[in-house]
């Protein structure tokens, strides 16, 4: 995971791993944020859809 923070906006990239009907899927991910007051009055998250559905069956692997 990494975090970048500057003023009142925070990103951050993840890794997510899961299972999908008994088999291991994983996709990046990237969640941005906006604070205020301590709060996180936004979130916006990004991922990798194509890998997502290529993983899930709803798309064919690319090469």
């Amino acid at each position: 995971v990494e975090t970048f923070a500057e003023g009142n906006r925070v990103a951050t990239a993840y890794t997510m791993r899961a299972d999908y009907h008994g088999s291991p899927i994983e996709i990046q991910g990237m969640f941005r944020f906006l604070v205020s007051e301590g709060l996180v009055t936004r979130r916006v998250d990004y991922f990798d859809s194509l890998r997502f559905l290529q993983q899930t069956g709803g798309a064919e692997p690319t090469n």
